[in-house]
């Protein structure tokens, strides 16, 4: 039994290997067989694939910068490429070395170091009772620091000489980079053969740095991807997409290499050119995007005049199709104190908020699904008075209030009502409201299926789902229902309202340009509690708490919302001023959903008595350029 058990675990092991060397590492195998039997031999990174706005214009460009490269030529000794690296000393400007490379020069220039090694220690070698390897490590130790004391112009010559003799003999390697035609003149007159002109594609940026961290960088593959790329078949000098949708889309924006045969004397002969990589195309609208971004810019500046916005200095807005989830302009941005702004885009996706009352629509569905709230009826809007807790409010007394218009004048009561009735309880004066984990999952599994709280499955890497508060207790399950304790990103908004915009079908939010949606989730509630549900964010635009914050020709249908909570002002780590966070989101038309667009303003206001009507204000420029 005990053969037959090691007979198998020998097999599997057997079978894991020939599974790995064929499926997992079939490209690396493929190409290191194919460069040890054949000869053969890859170019630089192949000259990647455009970016491309919604309607063809072009936000990420390549454009073509000169090197100077050497190639090794054959019998080519050490001393001439000293020489080579000295005549390129005055070309030089920043320098990079380590002390392998200038240890690797001293050697290069004082006889492979042989005068480090004593005569008895050369003889203990021809005794074999050395190897080849003590000796060169021998060598190694006894270089001291003021052996490698060069001084500038010499560093120079180790640079370009240290450049030289990386990587493969067969490579070309870069020893200048982006030189002007003056320098390349210079060096053509130097007659030096085995230096040459190298063309190769660096990315630009036509509208400067907007949306740039969205578009992300290019680089060398990090240490901690190495295994995975050199799996799929890259070098380890290739320039891959390092961040954001580079990264993202690196298999459709890469290329392929030009293929060459090494010749005998270590020459190149083409066999396949290079192929440029394919261009991706974004949901983005570059116009609407620079429109939005000197919308948000204007309005943050008129903000910070007031005494009140002390702590607003940063803010987010974005443009969605509400029916195939794409993004047609996002941004994010933070004031600094000379007036200037950087650009904080990514945050959208990873930062998150407490966003107060936008989340209402999704907090009646819960109300509809537990059968927390009566479709009609009205109650008398009021404050909730919990054992041993102050009582909870609306903003002030909005008389009565049914589902529909409790989200109309957002009525926090209605849902603290509904929040208690969505346990089984049933309020009264100074109760003892005792919750458990399970009434919060009920929430969080409804506002996930919204977005809220759960990955949007945006084609972006590393997406947060912002900060589940730990604590259980029957007043925070209030602040829960209007959205003052779980916290959610800005992207998360726009998912929300794009699923109430679809009665409930929750799809992945798209930069890239594709032909279909992508079904996440549906949340299973009926047509005609939807119907309520928009009915009442629709009324928030005809005479709520939004009224005048878009034209209502537009017939638009969303939320307004407020948060309380706490910033740290000082910078210690400690959180001690209060602020009141200010969001919105809604789409129009209400017929026929065509934009979405979120509006998220954390910090806004430190005064309850005067909040700068910022997400008011870019709303209003917003909608009506949609619509000009």
């Amino acid at each position: 039994m005990k053969m037959k058990l090691f007979l198998l675990a020998i097999f599997a092991s057997f079978s894991f290997v020939i599974y790995d060397i064929n499926q997992t590492k079939h490209e690396y195998y493929s190409r290191l067989l194919e460069e040890k039997t054949e000869r053969i031999v890859y170019g630089e990174s192949a000259v990647r694939g455009r970016i491309l706005d919604r309607n063809g214009k072009v936000l990420v460009d390549n454009v073509g910068v000169i090197h100077i490269a050497y190639h090794k030529e054959y019998n080519v000794t050490v001393k001439d490429e000293l020489n080579i690296a000295a005549s390129l000393v005055p070309f030089v400007t920043n320098i990079s070395l380590t002390e392998t490379n200038l240890k690797n020069y001293y050697l290069a220039t004082h006889q492979n170091g042989d005068d480090l090694i004593t005569k008895e220690e050369w003889q203990s070698y021809e005794e074999r009772k050395l190897t080849n390897e003590d000796i060169e490590d021998l060598k190694w130790e006894r270089i001291t620091s003021e052996m490698i004391n060069y001084d500038e112009e010499e560093q120079k010559q180790i640079y370009i000489f240290s450049l030289m003799n990386e990587g493969y003999i067969y490579q070309d390697k870069i020893l200048l980079k982006e030189v002007s035609d003056e320098v390349i003149a210079k060096i053509n007159d130097l007659g030096i053969s085995s230096l040459k002109t190298v063309v190769e594609a660096k990315r630009v940026y036509p509208y400067g740095d907007t949306l740039k961290s969205i578009f992300g960088t290019t680089g060398s593959i990090p240490k901690e991807n190495v295994t995975a790329y050199l799996n799929q078949g890259y070098a380890l000098n290739d320039t891959v997409g390092i961040s954001g949708l580079e990264s993202q889309y690196e298999s459709i924006l890469k290329g392929e290499k030009a293929k060459y045969y090494i010749n005998s004397d270590n020459s190149l002969t083409l066999l396949e050119a290079e192929k440029q990589g394919s261009d991706i195309t974004l949901n983005i609208d570059i116009d609407l995007q620079l429109e939005l971004e000197e919308i948000v810019k204007s309005e943050m500046l008129l903000a910070s005049k007031k005494t009140t916005s002390k702590y607003f200095n940063e803010a987010f807005a974005m443009v969605g199709d509400p029916n195939m989830g794409g993004i047609l302009a996002l941004t994010g941005l933070r004031k600094k104190e000379n007036n200037e702004f950087q650009d904080i885009t990514i945050t959208a996706f990873t930062s998150s908020y407490a966003m107060g009352s936008v989340v209402k629509g999704a907090s009646n569905t819960v109300g509809y699904l537990t059968n927390a709230i009566t479709v009609g009826k009205k109650i008398q809007d009021s404050c909730v008075k919990l054992y041993s807790q102050p009582a909870k409010c609306s903003y002030k007394r909005l008389g009565y209030v049914d589902d529909i218009t409790a989200l109309k004048t957002s009525s926090n009561y209605y849902q603290f009502i509904t929040a208690i009735q969505s346990t089984g309880q049933k309020y009264s004066y100074n109760m003892s409201f005792n919750v458990t984990e399970e009434n919060f999952d009920t929430y969080r599994k409804i506002f996930a299926l919204y977005g809220l709280g759960s990955p949007t499955e945006i084609d972006f890497p590393n997406e947060q789902t912002g900060m589940k508060g730990s604590k259980v207790a029957g007043d925070l399950l209030l602040n829960f229902a209007i959205g003052q304790y779980d916290t959610y990103t800005p992207i998360s908004v726009l998912q929300y309202i794009n699923t109430i915009a679809t009665y409930g079908n929750r799809y992945a939010l798209r930069l890239k340009q594709e032909k279909y949606n992508t079904f996440l989730s549906q949340v299973e509630l009926d047509a005609a509690y939807y119907d309520r549900i928009i009915e009442g964010m629709y009324q928030v635009f005809h005479g709520g708490t939004a009224s005048s914050y878009v034209n209502k020709s537009l017939n638009a249908v969303g939320k307004t919302g407020t948060s309380e909570t706490f910033y740290d002002s000082d910078k210690d780590g400690v959180v001690d001023v209060e602020v009141i966070n200010s969001t919105l989101a809604y789409y129009f038309p209400r017929e026929k959903p065509t934009y979405s667009v979120v509006i998220i303003a954390p910090y806004l206001t430190n005064s309850p008595s005067y909040t700068y009507p910022f997400t008011k204000n870019v709303s209003l420029k917003i909608s009506n350029y949609l619509t000009s």
